[in-house]
């Protein structure tokens, strides 16, 4: 029997991995570029990353035949943003070496909830990365959304949102509307390399500016809640606070009240800043005691990649 070969593609709001490899695992490819959703750098730029992947991919393994193409892209919200990802895939995949049978296109969340859960199709993937946003798959196989609205008008509890909160505390400082000083002004000044608030400001409307960037200043809060510092503290509160209520809200849809009920936690928040970590699993467990959390530590391709077996090996879904 020819080994059959599936092709995962992990498209990131920060960056975009590619990968190849045998229905047993096998990586035959892997590289990664920069982000691929088309709402924060256009559809032109989308298909310049993925179709540079495809090319680098085929150049590499010479597989022109692929079983099974899985893409889980950031950007697929909406019906609307299905239709504008799939063309993009499928022009992509048309103007490539490749000949591909079935082609999966998901949200990024999504996929990786149903690689995770494989046939058991039972189980929730809350997500705190750049953006936040939870799927969930109850025991009658029915899939739930919660969360995801966008840094306009949600994403409250990640990376973006503490980042914002962050720079939102160093304005109210240099203001004089927040009396309390906070070692979280020259934590962020030292990693932008910056020496005061205009320049903050500078860096925070310039023209190349990006979600991801301001998510990233998120990295310093840890280090300024381990120092006892107040303003840090409170976001970190604030922040595990708003996640619970987006996982909880998650879990009633699906029913898991009196149910041991699996929950998988991923992206940057919860695999770097503990104290929300630890903030948020009480707070769930006081509403649902039984539930069990497992944070995720592959990488976000392999996830994606087990979706793609899923579907190989019959997964309903």
């Amino acid at each position: 029997m020819t080994e059959k070969v599936i092709l995962a593609v992990d498209g990131g709001a920060t960056k975009t991995t590619l990968a190849i490899c045998s229905q047993h695992g096998d990586c035959y490819f892997k590289k990664t570029s920069t982000g691929s959703n088309y709402q924060t750098i256009g559809k032109d730029k989308v298909q310049q990353v993925i179709s540079a992947l495809l090319h680098d991919a085929y150049e590499s393994t010479k597989l022109k035949n692929i079983n099974v193409a899985a893409f889980a892209m950031a950007g697929i919200d909406t019906h609307n943003d299905q239709l504008i990802v799939e063309q993009l895939i499928t022009s992509c995949l048309e103007q490539s070496a490749f000949s591909v049978k079935k082609c999966i296109a998901e949200n990024d969340v999504h996929a990786t909830l149903l690689g995770l859960v494989g046939v058991s199709q039972r189980g929730a993937l809350i997500i705190s990365g750049t953006g936040a946003l939870s799927y969930a798959v109850g025991s009658n196989g029915e899939l739930v959304r919660t969360g995801g609205w966008g840094h306009r008008a949600g994403d409250e509890g990640s990376g973006y949102w503490i980042g914002q909160q962050i720079v939102k505390s160093l304005f109210r400082i240099e203001d004089g509307r927040n009396e309390k000083l906070s070692i979280l002004k020259q934590f962020v000044y030292d990693k932008l390399n910056i020496q005061n608030a205009e320049q903050l400001m500078t860096w925070l409307y310039r023209p190349e500016y990006t979600n991801a960037q301001l998510a990233s200043i998120s990295s310093v809060l840890p280090k300024a809640v381990a120092a006892g510092d107040e303003q840090a503290i409170a976001i970190a509160q604030q922040a595990a606070l708003e996640l619970s209520i987006l996982a909880s809200s998650t879990l009633k849809k699906v029913g898991t009240a009196s149910d041991d009920y699996p929950v998988y936690l991923n992206g940057g928040v919860f695999q770097h800043h503990p104290m929300i970590l630890n903030l948020f699993q009480q707070y769930i467990n006081e509403q649902y005691p039984r539930i069990s959390f497992t944070l995720c530590k592959k990488e976000p391709i392999e996830y994606i990649i087990m979706r793609a077996l899923h579907e190989i090996k019959g997964s309903k879904h």
